[in-house]
């Protein structure tokens, strides 16, 4: 089972809205809240761009006693890192090199799956 923590990317399922804000189910039955305060003064018009059931990308704030305080308009945020992430820790000068090196490496190793299909 995963083990979140703060920085976390997660995509989730939205499973209730409320006043309070919203309720998001992560992967391994974990949930948590995207507190209304995340949208600022636009929380009453922004709830309503949000159905239960819906796929939310989320990031996790923080962790207490297995409750989860997640946020929708930090996704982006880079001061929150995502250790889980390879390129957290990618200087911004070696960010292409380091991706056309992953986008090869991932060629060569759809290449040799397909090889591995068509001789079976």
């Amino acid at each position: 089972m995963k083990k979140y923590q703060a920085g976390n990317r997660v995509t989730g399922v939205i499973n209730n809205i409320t006043d309070l804000g919203i309720f998001v189910t992560l992967p391994n039955r974990h949930s948590g809240l995207v507190h209304h305060s995340d949208f600022g003064n636009n929380w009453p018009r922004e709830r309503r761009q949000y159905k239960i059931g819906q796929e939310v990308r989320v990031v996790v704030l923080h962790v207490n006693k297995g409750r989860f305080s997640l946020s929708i308009s930090r996704v982006n945020d880079p001061e929150l890192i995502d250790h889980d992430n390879q390129f957290s820790d990618v200087k911004p000068a070696n960010f292409d090199q380091i991706l056309n090196k992953t986008a090869k490496d991932a060629k060569e190793e759809i290449e040799k799956l397909k090889q591995a299909l068509t001789e079976n």
